[in-house]
């Protein structure tokens, strides 16, 4: 079985090369690095752990294997982005980071390339709004704003790096 990626309930963003990925039913924001991004967009249930190598070496020039592949779908799971178990080759049962790093720090530079999901959990409306902006102006995506109700500060609206204060979906205008 190939991968699927969740869609329902997450609001995605590209942002500088990175995904940004917001799981409106976790309330948990998740940063994934240019590799696991192009893993994560190939997880159409249809790719296979062994295509989405091939494509990592071809969009990396690196000597991405299904390894890494399945370091990605590991962490990707881990962070509740696809739907249902990552499958796992048999060549990486029982692979590390530590194991990956090894491999990789053998090639200067390559290190940098191994997939990352970085995660966040978002703040209580508590939390938000010590934090809040009524103004998006020269404010990055992402900062926790409001227009006039409290409590739409940063579960409901955030900057669109525009100047303007929206939903989460970066497009509709808070209320």
């Amino acid at each position: 079985m190939n991968p699927r990626a969740r869609r329902d309930g997450l609001v995605i963003r590209e942002l500088d090369g990175e995904l940004l990925v917001y799981d409106l039913e976790r309330h948990r924001a998740h940063c994934l690095n240019p590799t696991a991004a192009l893993v994560f967009k190939q997880c159409d249930g249809r790719t296979s752990p062994a295509r989405m190598a091939r494509a990592l070496r071809d969009s990396l020039d690196a000597p991405a294997d299904e390894k890494w592949v399945s370091f990605a779908l590991d962490r990707l799971a881990k962070a509740d982005l696809l739907e249902g178990e990552a499958p796992l080759p048999a060549a990486a049962r029982g692979l590390t980071r530590r194991d990956l790093v090894r491999r990789a720090g053998q090639v200067a530079g390559l290190t940098l390339l191994l997939p990352a999901v970085t995660s966040i959990v978002a703040p209580t409306p508590a939390e938000a709004a010590a934090t809040c902006v009524t103004n998006c102006s020269g404010k990055a995506f992402g900062t926790p704003c409001r227009n006039s109700n409290p409590a739409d500060c940063g579960i409901v609206c955030i900057c669109d790096g525009g100047g303007n204060c929206t939903q989460l979906d970066g497009i509709t205008p808070c209320p």
